[in-house]
């Protein structure tokens, strides 16, 4: 899901022939505390920058992808004109394989406070969101190619605004609910053995690992946050958390 090639395009200082400096590291005491108080007052800045960007948002902007919370384009838009971060996208770039799928990637350039990212988001016909299974998959006349493309440039925003911020990337269901969200409200999703589940409980072909009950994405994939990847139902999510089991609650 995460096509990306980010390269952070800060200024570097370059030693040429001319350059005497012996290059060697100062490591007297005075250096090594300035080092660490600048080192302490990023980490608390950072944190700071953090908290802001996960109030802003709310659990209608996150979503649970197996159990791990990814960033919306509606809540990356709302960080991103909180901290004043600006972007400018190209055309995409088009990649067609000999069966006709197509590949979109588009690259942008995202600035905050006079630092910038270069920054690619992609997505393809043939991924199984948009073309199915691949034993199943449909037709490229099937598929809808202004979807694939708009998905393609909505990853190239999130991707770039998340890597300008990097804490916005690998948090977890607990992070989310110590910024105030309910994760219960937010809509999931997971696969099973490399295949897409279906739209609704009855089809996903999604089932709870201890009584085999027949369980939704959105219950499947907030239990993967909870319990270490595994799939439960509720009932079942309610004993593991009290300790108990079905049985021994009578369920």
């Amino acid at each position: 899901m995460d096509n990306t090639n980010m390269e952070m395009m800060e200024p570097m200082q370059v030693m040429d022939a001319g350059d005497r400096s012996t290059g060697m590291l100062d490591t007297s005491a005075d250096n090594i505390m300035y080092l660490a108080e600048k080192a302490d007052k990023m980490i608390t800045a950072m944190n700071k920058i953090m908290q802001a960007a996960l109030k802003i948002t709310s659990e209608h902007d996150w979503t649970l992808i197996g159990g791990k919370p990814y960033l919306q384009e509606s809540g990356a838009t709302k960080v991103a004109r909180l901290f004043g971060i600006s972007w400018k996208i190209g055309d995409p770039r088009i990649e067609c394989d000999a069966e006709g799928y197509r590949t979109f990637t588009y690259k942008g350039r995202f600035e905050m406070r006079g630092q910038y990212i270069e920054c690619e988001g992609s997505r393809s016909m043939k991924d199984e969101f948009f073309g199915g299974k691949a034993d199943k998959r449909k037709s490229v006349d099937e598929i809808s190619e202004r979807n694939v493309r708009q998905a393609a440039y909505t990853n190239c925003i999130n991707n770039g605004i998340k890597r300008i911020i990097p804490g916005l990337r690998g948090i977890d269901v607990s992070t989310l609910e110590e910024a105030g969200m309910d994760a219960g409200k937010i809509k999931g999703y997971t696969f099973k053995d490399g295949s897409r589940g279906g739209a609704s409980k009855a089809d996903t072909g999604l089932n709870c690992e201890k009584c085999g009950t027949s369980v939704s994405q959105k219950v499947a994939s907030y239990s993967q946050s909870r319990y270490d990847g595994h799939i439960y139902c509720m009932d079942c999510q309610k004993a593991a958390a009290g300790g108990g089991t079905n049985e021994s609650r009578g369920n």
